[in-house]
């Protein structure tokens, strides 16, 4: 009797409340989390954590001194990335982020170039906006990479003490203003000698991670490597 109105409940949920793939909105199958089968079979990955010089990193070159950098998928407009990072994003989707963070985890356990690291740190939201958002996409991301790593993340170990307005839509320049002197460390005592994966949704001119790098760099004996869900050619 008990399984019985269990599953009676279950469709009940699943008919007002449906649990759809953030990429496709097809119903999900049991097993399924996030993001279905087909979806995660034709994800547009970049396998660009096998490549010590790939185009991720090369945007860092002279700019921060970075030791490896990588994105787990392409980002193209209209693309099913692109939908999944506005779920996750806009949509109240932070079960999205894990699953991505949990599949592009998988991918770095594989790769040399990221072996060894620490701790996972997300770059932060404002106070303001995160209590709009309700959690940080960023963090989600990075949740879902700690966990198949096996290493402790920190969501509050870099703060954000200013609230810039979006990067969309700003040319290069005016994102690295935008961003200029908006981190700061919470504790660099406990950072001393850690080498750090810093994460972000989608990578673009890279403006907001090199801000972020540049504070974390400024720990002695830190090393910062950089990993993000998207990465957008310009």
């Amino acid at each position: 009797m008990f399984t019985f109105i269990k599953v009676v409940v279950e469709d009940l949920l699943n008919f007002f409340f449906p649990n759809l793939c953030a990429a496709c909105s097809e119903h999900l199958v049991k097993g399924e989390e996030g993001i279905c089968l087909g979806c995660m079979i034709t994800m547009p990955v970049t396998s660009f954590e096998k490549q010590s010089e790939n185009p991720v990193i090369k945007q860092f070159w002279g700019k921060v001194p970075i030791a490896n950098a990588t994105a787990y998928c392409h980002f193209t407009k209209g693309g099913r990335i692109q939908k999944m990072i506005h779920q996750l994003k806009y949509e109240g989707r932070s079960d999205v982020g894990v699953k991505l963070g949990q599949l592009c985890g998988y991918r770095l356990l594989k790769s040399p170039l990221f072996a060894g690291h620490d701790v996972v740190i997300p770059i932060p939201l404002h106070p303001h906006k995160l209590r709009f958002r309700g959690y940080n996409q960023a963090a989600s991301f990075g949740k879902g990479l700690a966990e198949v790593l096996m290493i402790n993340q920190s969501a509050d170990a870099l703060q954000r003490t200013k609230n810039t307005a979006s990067q969309t839509n700003k040319h290069r320049l005016e994102r690295a203003a935008n961003v200029a002197n908006v981190f700061e460390v919470v504790d660099d005592k406990k950072l001393i000698g850690k080498k750090i994966l810093l994460v972000d949704d989608v990578i673009t001119t890279g403006s907001t991670l090199i801000a972020a790098a540049e504070t974390l760099l400024r720990i002695p004996g830190v090393k910062v490597s950089i990993v993000t869900i998207a990465f957008a050619r310009l």
